[in-house]
This record gives structure tokens, sequence and C-alpha cells, in this order.
């Protein structure tokens, strides 16, 4: 969130050490819902920043700052899964079927 202190991509590798590989896989799917609704967002700003909304063009862009950094953590959650000898599968977030 917004008032979270960062953690390096170095302190966050340590910290998923020693998690269950459940827990990893489940930070996996709420970093990437995080992901998707971030691309939502910018979906949805996208329009007004076109016309000049700076506020709304910084938005975007810290969001694509933001989902890279949870890619960059969701791959070390799949290297930690694999490190252990385990598959890691990717699940990309889907469109709900109409």
């Amino acid at each position: 969130s917004a008032t979270a202190p960062y953690i390096s991509l170095e302190e966050f590798a340590v910290a998923i050490k020693d998690l269950p590989v459940a827990s990893l896989h489940a930070k996996a799917a709420e970093l990437r819902n995080s992901i998707y609704h971030m691309t939502r967002s910018n979906s949805q700003l996208e329009p007004f920043a076109a016309e000049g909304d700076a506020e709304c063009a910084d938005a975007m862009r810290e969001n694509v700052e933001v989902m890279q950094r949870m890619r960059d953590r969701i791959g070390l959650l799949k290297a930690e899964v694999e490190g252990r000898g385990m598959m890691w599968v990717d699940e990309e977030p889907r469109p709900a079927a109409d």
C-alpha cells in the first residue's frame, strides 16, 4: 500500500526464504491481482492523461513503476519455488467469462 514502507528486492528475497510454498503462491496471486487492478486503473486514467491532466499522467507513471516492482517480486517468488525443486506455474489473471 501507499503507506507501507518500501522493501527492497534483496530484503524481499530474504523474507520469503522460510515461507511455505503455499504462501509463496498466495503472495504471487496477490501481486498478480494488484497488477490487474492497476492496469485497469491506468486504462481509466489514460483518456484524462491524454487530455493533459498531469496528475493522471503522474499516477499512470507511478502505477507502471509499481507494477514492474511487483513483477520483479513474482520473479523472486518463482525463483524461490524452483530453487526448492518444485514447479512454478505462471497464472496470469484472465477476464471473467460472460
